[in-house]
């Protein structure tokens, strides 16, 4: 598939990278890093999400240019990264179908389609996006310069949780040597800026939320279940809910960790992470979300206390029957 995929980015001239809604360290650092890859080879590039970068990651912002929202510019290709569905891109994938551009698909997702009749480097093997990026840049045989080595540093910690989860592997320690020894990557800089610059009123804010949490089915499954209110305040201040999730899955005897947040639109985000061998991207599936097995989420459009009743139901079957 590296192949296909190659000679497309060798072929054609303009690209339109973008990614799914809200997008996080692995879909920006992808994104970054094959934009400069394809700068390197000449080509007209652009990258343009759905929604705006937060602030733990506008660090990039400093060597590369992201946008966001419509007008879309022209492109030959829109190449959707760390997603493989247009109905991930919520707000552009209108425009993305109106443009009838050809589309590529560069995902590491268990869920991502396969053989569809859309150009496509799949690989749910690959520990993140990023990944998929860096065999990109070893088939061109092009250098990887500083901005594209802290974009694929940045997509690996993000999926891996700074090397911590099931997915680090040998590939994993070797891309991220080679993005420090040769790159010039800094990780207690790409730490430092992600991880403390938090507003003053973050620590109250994160304890009211953890004080939300619950355990169920004898101590296998945690749920934070999070308003509205709860959320727009983070969301002011710039703070990652997601971690609330890291306490819970640190008590002993915890296989899942369900996070749920209420949305402005009145339905929920559910976030599920494992710490067992369960699959919770089949659980994540059967509510029409996906990702990998250890980490998935999904939309529900419920209220929050009907999400989280099915979800605690779904899980706890799930759990039981394990």
């Amino acid at each position: 598939m590296i192949e296909s995929a190659a000679d497309i980015l060798a072929q054609e001239k303009s690209f339109l990278l973008t990614g799914h809604e809200h997008p996080d360290g692995d879909c920006l650092g992808s994104q970054v890093a094959l934009l400069h890859l394809l700068q390197s080879m000449g080509k007209q590039v652009v990258i343009c999400n759905p929604d705006p970068i937060i602030r733990v990651y506008d660090f990039l912002l400093e060597q590369t240019p992201i946008s966001s929202g419509l007008p879309l510019p022209e492109h030959d290709v829109a190449v959707l990264l760390d997603c493989a569905h247009l109905s991930r891109v919520g707000r552009l994938a209108t425009a993305i179908k109106e443009r009838a551009a050809r589309l590529l698909v560069i995902d590491h997702h268990v869920d991502s389609f396969d053989g569809e009749e859309v150009d496509h480097f799949i690989d749910p093997t690959a520990p993140a996006t990023g990944a998929l990026i860096y065999r990109l840049y070893k088939h061109f045989d092009v250098p990887i310069g500083a901005a594209a080595a802290e974009g694929i540093f940045l997509s690996l910690i993000s999926d891996t949780g700074w090397f911590r989860y099931s997915n680090t592997d040998a590939e994993v320690l070797r891309i991220a040597t080679e993005m420090v020894s040769d790159g010039g990557v800094q990780p207690v800089r790409i730490f430092d800026l992600i991880n403390r610059r938090n507003d003053p009123s973050s620590v109250s804010l994160l304890t009211t939320c953890l004080s939300k949490s619950e355990v169920f089915l004898e101590g296998r499954l945690g749920v934070v279940a999070l308003n509205r209110v709860l959320v727009e305040e983070a969301a002011n201040i710039a703070l990652a809910l997601d971690q609330v999730i890291e306490p819970l899955r640190s008590i002993e005897g915890v296989e899942v960790v369900a996070l749920l947040k209420e949305r402005m639109d009145g339905g929920v985000k559910l976030s599920l992470r494992a710490t067992g061998d369960v699959d919770v991207q089949k659980i994540a599936q059967s509510f029409g979300g996906g990702g990998h097995k250890k980490a998935a989420g999904a939309s529900l459009a419920e209220s929050i206390d009907a999400a989280k009743a099915v979800v605690v139901e779904r899980i706890q079957a799930v759990l039981e029957a394990s």
